[in-house]
């Protein structure tokens, strides 16, 4: 083998090498970090009992009941949900 053909293969080999080791680095931090938390339910547990409640919520008392507030969530319009053309207008 000459020596400029060495000079070849030195460098091309070193960046193999290279890339295996940034993707085993890159597949090991992948599976072993830890994933992110997500939110936590908290549970309650409720001192009155369930008749009490019943009692309570007469027909008139839910009548008169507010509902509670939601939370607001941005949605797209239907048209730029679903690109493709329904089936009423394909007839």
């Amino acid at each position: 083998m000459s020596q400029q053909q060495r000079f070849i293969y030195l460098p091309l080999l070193g960046t193999i090498i290279l890339c295996l080791l940034v993707g085993v680095y890159l597949a090991a931090s992948k599976r072993f970090s830890k994933p992110t938390p997500s939110n936590k339910v908290t549970k309650h547990k409720a001192k009155t009992p369930p008749d009490e409640a019943l009692k309570y919520w007469t027909a008139d008392r839910m009548r008169d009941a507010k509902a509670a507030p939601l939370p607001k969530v941005n949605t797209l319009d239907r048209e730029k949900q679903d690109p493709r053309p329904s089936r009423s207008q394909d007839a």
